[in-house]
């Protein structure tokens, strides 16, 4: 394209070339242009949402439970389900059970005008003989809200039950299974899901629960209570188990032993589930500016990574360290050497703290040695460490290992 331009244009005056070969490049640009495929916008979804289910607390790690609410306000969902065991409850105190719930009520606080709706778990209704307690139940209702509810967001039928009620514990049975059963039939939503406490597939009329979501279209049944996370389908329905921050058997992530939070996203007709981890989630102003570039430039050009021994004698070498911080920040380097048989020996052997002003260089002037009888086979080693504090006022560290290299 170019070569033509040019041999279109040569033929002319200066003055004419130049301005020949503007109109030219200018009017080959716009085609260019003009030949782009145009910008697909995405289609609007009519239905498109998203909320988080929260599980088991109960006052087992409250710090991190208090850090996944605030992470759950970063994501802004439209409503947020916990699956139950809120408190640590088992007794039938009032006094205590009240004290705890306006402590709850203080972790998610911070949620604002977020709808939190909770489902009730053992924890929350049973007395110290760990059974149901009907004034413990009259608690919930009158602290946090129904035992059992339902209600339709756009596209989705949300119905949240008790798996331990009065009527029979681990299981949905008397009054409440002639409610869901009319709720379910009575629905047309697109999406059907159902939170409760106990794991679904567990309880005492399991099949008979799982036979009824198959029949009315439920496509997804949240619950929680062993503390771990699993996720299965059978005939169409799917089953997911989630914890937040319960006392877990494990810590193994690949046994679902991890504190965790789900977003379920709803877009039309997809429904899809994030399961996302405990602290993952930052604030916009986690990290600034001057901590990438600071950081950056001290790690790119505080020290080499290996420098060459000056040879002064027999068995005896010196070696000299620059240090570079090329930063706008003030900052201390602390070296320490060694090798990895023990056999180099190094003057000084502690060597002070180095101050590096921003744009600064220093340099250690270090001595080393062997004893002939105890020749090294390894090289000598010094790290630099340099304490570092963020823009949020954490202390981190970087670590550089500078290799001295004998002159073969």
């Amino acid at each position: 394209m170019l070569r033509r331009i040019e041999k279109l244009c040569k033929l002319r005056t200066n003055s004419q070339a130049l301005a020949c070969l503007i109109t030219a490049l200018a009017t080959t640009v716009a085609t260019i242009g003009h030949t782009q495929p145009p910008v697909t916008v995405p289609e609007a979804a009519e239905n498109e949402f998203h909320f988080v289910v929260l599980g088991d607390a109960q006052f087992d790690d409250p710090p991190a439970f208090n850090r996944i609410i605030d992470q759950t306000v970063l994501l802004d969902p439209a409503f947020v389900i916990q699956v139950g065991d809120l408190i640590e409850g088992y007794q039938s105190d009032l006094g205590n059970i009240d004290a705890e719930w306006q402590r709850f009520k203080k972790q998610i606080a911070p949620l604002g005008d977020i709808p939190f709706l909770p489902i009730a778990g053992n924890h929350d209704i049973f007395g110290g003989d760990k059974r149901p307690d009907s004034q413990l139940e009259a608690r919930f209702e009158k602290t946090m809200g129904p035992l059992y509810f339902s209600f339709e967001y756009r596209n989705t039928l949300i119905v949240g039950l008790n798996s331990d009620s009065s009527e029979g514990i681990n299981r949905i049975t008397g009054n409440q299974w002639t409610w869901l059963v009319k709720t379910l039939e009575a629905s047309d939503a697109r999406h059907k899901m159902l939170f409760m406490h106990r794991p679904a597939f567990l309880l005492r009329n399991a099949d008979n629960l799982h036979a009824l979501a198959q029949r009315t279209g439920v496509e997804h049944i949240f619950y929680g209570h062993h503390h771990h996370y699993h996720h299965f389908e059978r005939d169409g329905v799917k089953y997911t188990m989630t914890n937040t921050s319960g006392d877990s058997v494990s810590t193994e992530e690949q046994v679902g032993g991890f504190d965790h939070l789900l977003q379920v996203s709803v877009r039309d007709d997809d429904v899809r589930v994030a399961v996302i981890k405990a602290d993952s989630i930052k604030p916009q102003n986690a990290v600034v500016p001057e901590d990438n570039y600071d950081f950056f430039a001290l790690s790119q050009r505080l020290v080499r990574d290996t420098v060459l021994l000056k040879k002064l004698g027999k068995h005896r070498y010196s070696m000299e360290l620059a240090l570079n911080n090329r930063s706008d920040r003030d900052v201390q380097a602390l070296v320490s050497c060694y090798s990895d048989d023990d056999r180099w020996s190094f003057e000084p052997a502690k060597i002070p703290p180095v101050i590096l002003s921003s744009k600064s260089t220093a340099q250690v002037d270090l001595t080393l040695s062997f004893s002939a009888s105890r020749q090294p086979e390894s090289d000598p080693r010094c790290t630099v460490k340099v304490p570092y504090q963020t823009a949020q006022g954490t202390w981190i560290e970087m670590l550089k290992t500078v290799t001295g290299q004998q002159d073969r």
